[in-house]
């Protein structure tokens, strides 16, 4: 415990799934957890649920690719704070489970647009505050959709945006290696969110499909991401930037 004792973390998409599981994590270990979402009500509950009594907890309304947003998201977490440490890139568009022939240009810019421009933004503004400081932590959460096209699925834009996410992570990681910024990803599988559950889940015939696809025959745990996300964040690591961690039950051996 106390890993990230007086450290500032900004979480994107920080109010439900992976982010606030992190959140959560992060919280216990001693950080001052800085949370961010398009929805002000599930914001707010999942600030009561870090924190009963608002320590160390501050729930931002923002969306990821309004720029007056995201400015304001950093402005009142300096202010607060005084610093910014770690920034989770966890916020982003879901599959448009469709055929390329059937999606329109805007489905397609609107998955594009937040998960590759908004994590650009985010990092942009958050990145400006770290190389005053000379020091660091940008973790973006992509896929495994970055690396390859999983099977059963539409929606080539998504694979398209986490790959980019992927390549945005080499290329902040080397722009800002002389500021001591380390920026690194984290390539999930399948796990038990909601998009998942949504796509196939509860779709016994297609998840047990998918299911045999993963050699632990498993969905991953949200727990284990946290701890993963804690280990590139705390000083236990300090050697390793620019690198994409896959973490799939060896999905992608295949």
């Amino acid at each position: 415990m106390g890993q990230l004792e007086n450290q500032t973390a900004i979480i994107t998409g920080g109010g439900t799934g992976i982010g606030i599981t992190i959140a959560r994590r992060f919280h216990d270990e001693g950080a001052f957890v800085v949370i961010c979402g398009r929805r002000e009500g599930v914001l707010q509950q999942a600030a009561s649920q870090l924190s009963p009594t608002g320590e160390r907890v501050l729930p931002v309304k923002a969306d990821i690719i309004n720029e007056e947003d995201i400015q304001n998201l950093v402005e009142k977490t300096v202010d607060q704070t005084g610093r910014i440490d770690i920034l989770i890139n966890n916020a982003g568009a879901m599959r448009v489970n469709k055929p390329p022939e059937e999606t329109s240009l805007e489905e397609f810019r609107f998955v594009i647009d937040t998960n590759v421009s908004g994590t650009f933004l985010v990092s942009r503004e958050v990145g400006k505050v770290m190389i005053e400081q000379k020091s660091g932590r940008i973790i973006n959460i992509s896929s495994i959709s970055g690396s390859i096209v999983n099977k059963y699925f539409h929606g080539g834009s998504y694979e398209i945006s986490k790959a980019a996410m992927d390549m945005l992570t080499k290329t902040l990681a080397m722009e800002w290696a002389p500021h001591n910024i380390k920026v690194n990803s984290i390539a999930p599988g399948y796990y038990g969110t909601q998009p998942n559950v949504d796509f196939f889940i509860n779709d016994q015939e297609l998840n047990e499909k998918v299911m045999d696809l993963v050699p632990l025959g498993k969905l991953g745990e949200l727990e284990e991401l946290a701890r993963l996300a804690l280990y590139l964040a705390s000083p236990e690591i300090d050697y390793m930037t620019g690198s994409i961690i896959t973490i799939d039950g060896g999905y992608t051996m295949w």
